[in-house]
């Protein structure tokens, strides 16, 4: 794996149309592996998810996201399809539908950008919008 600083940026809106924005700028690491990019990071007490790692799986139109540590998770983003997935949370386990509207990857072996456009539902029915966008760019 490559040494990498990567910029995640996440925005979520509520129903009530409240709008939360994480920005994270950490070191993690870059690979590409046949037709994937995968991308490792540690996330901070920042965004609420304190000893976990997040690794993505990118490919040309979908993404798993998987979360390891105190926070476990994996989300599926594929465009206009809905995909659910169980989300550990300190209070329990639920389950989360999330549906992309927006998959944009740009990536070369030196780096690149991902911006993703998704709601969350629970029950189906959507509680937030959300937009993920990251930046990947290789250090020597």
């Amino acid at each position: 794996m490559k040494k990498a600083l990567i910029t995640v940026k996440g925005t979520q809106r509520n129903a009530q149309n409240e709008t939360d924005t994480i920005e994270l700028i950490t070191e993690g690491e870059f690979l590409k592996k046949g037709e994937y990019y995968y991308i490792k990071y540690e996330e901070s007490e920042l965004s609420g998810l304190d000893k976990t790692t997040t690794t993505l799986k990118v490919g040309e139109d979908s993404v798993v996201l998987m979360r390891f540590g105190d926070n476990q998770s994996k989300m599926i983003f594929e465009k206009d399809i809905r995909h659910e997935s169980s989300y550990m949370t300190p209070y329990g386990n639920i389950m989360l539908g999330v549906k992309s509207d927006e998959i944009n990857v740009c990536f070369t072996e030196n780096g690149g950008e991902l911006k993703l456009k998704y709601a969350v539902d629970l029950d189906e029915k959507v509680v937030s919008d959300n937009e993920l966008y990251l930046t990947v760019r290789e250090v020597n």
